[in-house]
């Protein structure tokens, strides 16, 4: 229901974003690190993440609430033993962030509508592995929300990449030369 709600106010562009500056390494990684003091089943974390500050101005809540979904969803089709990985690059003035599993993948036909509205990619995986089909659809209004791209690489029996950019402010260390 708060979903649905959700994207109600999103639908009247009523976003409320209250943005502040965020270190985005340390942001992602106390997320990342209350993931893996939690998850139910054995899944290896791997993080590719630079050790220096990268500073974007985001409302934190609805980030936390957008990463929370793909971190889930990874987890969610990662098997046994499995691996679910985290990235931040850099790309001019913005950062591209990627958690990418080794679940089932996505067929190819469905990969362009996983960001719609309770699509679901097959019934029979929604029934057992339950959701609504709304997370990647207030992921990818939140992310375009803060001037940022979201979008999905999958390989069926191989795994899904979930990728979205946000823009970054990297003048930062040019202020200090």
């Amino acid at each position: 229901v708060n979903d649905l709600l959700q994207l109600s106010k999103f639908d009247s562009q009523e976003y409320n974003l209250m943005k502040k500056d965020t270190d985005f390494i340390e942001f992602f990684n106390k997320i990342i690190d209350r993931f893996e003091m939690t998850k139910s089943h054995e899944v290896t974390f791997r993080r590719k993440l630079p050790r220096y500050p990268i500073y974007v101005t985001i409302d934190q809540d609805k980030l936390t609430q957008v990463i929370d979904n793909i971190i889930s969803n990874a987890l969610k089709y990662s098997p046994e033993g499995g691996l679910v990985s985290f990235k931040v690059e850099e790309h001019g003035n913005t950062i591209q962030v990627s958690i990418s599993d080794q679940g089932m993948g996505i067929p190819k036909k469905s990969l362009d509508r996983i960001f719609e509205r309770f699509y679901r990619v097959d019934r029979a995986r929604s029934r057992k592995m339950g959701g609504t089909g709304l997370g990647l659809a207030i992921a990818k209004e939140l992310i375009t929300a803060h001037g940022g791209h979201i979008w999905a690489t999958s390989v069926e029996g191989k795994g899904t990449t979930i990728f979205f950019t946000l823009p970054a402010d990297l003048s930062e260390e040019d202020d200090w030369e």
